[in-house]
């Protein structure tokens, strides 16, 4: 079955996500220090593709890109998920899919980086660009997306990806091993 990503919602995803998606270096020089534990020549799947496969293979590393509707049979030393990617999907059970996905796509000891946001429900009640918080379902609607977002929250990203036979590594508030917080981006790094 195939997994259907939403539109990008916009504006207010992208400032939340701008201390990350600003650094692709940063980014870049992260999974580099991820693939080069795994294996001497690791290979690197950056779904969608973008400034930080570009980084990558500007260092040198064999770079997969392809879109979540046609991901590659091949397995490698790592997988990014990068910015929004399990937001966009709004059902549980389509995040679980996903990170199973991914995971099946990684080599003994390979690692899954996804790039996410912890949630805030209390920050978001004054932002003045989510519209809607459905708790129950854990939908954000933003005033400048058609679609809502689904959130994740760390613990039950864990739940998933133990779902998926992958163990947390670690999980840092940016490229460079700021300690995560609430509220702020949140890198997680999962190993097979």
């Amino acid at each position: 079955m195939s997994t259907r990503i939403a539109e990008k919602p916009a504006a207010t995803l992208d400032a939340w996500f701008a201390p990350l998606a600003a650094d692709p270096a940063g980014a870049s020089a992260f999974l580099s220090e991820v693939a080069d534990r795994v294996t001497r020549r690791p290979r690197v799947l950056v779904p969608g593709g973008g400034p930080v496969a570009e980084a990558l293979a500007a260092g040198g590393y064999a770079v997969t890109t392809a879109g979540f509707e046609s991901l590659p049979g091949q397995r490698f030393d790592v997988v990014y998920a990068g910015s929004d990617v399990l937001s966009r999907l709004l059902v549980q059970r389509e995040q679980v899919r996903l990170v199973r996905r991914l995971a099946t796509l990684l080599r003994p000891g390979g690692g899954l980086v996804v790039q996410g946001f912890h949630p805030d429900p209390a920050r978001w009640a004054a932002h003045p660009l989510v519209t809607g918080h459905d708790c129950a379902r854990q939908m954000l609607f933003l005033a400048d997306a058609r679609v809502p977002l689904r959130y994740v929250w760390p613990a039950e990203l864990d739940l998933m990806a133990e779902l998926a036979d992958l163990a947390l590594d670690s999980r840092w508030g940016g490229w460079y091993g700021e300690p995560a917080a609430c509220g702020e981006p949140v890198v997680s790094l999962y190993r097979s």
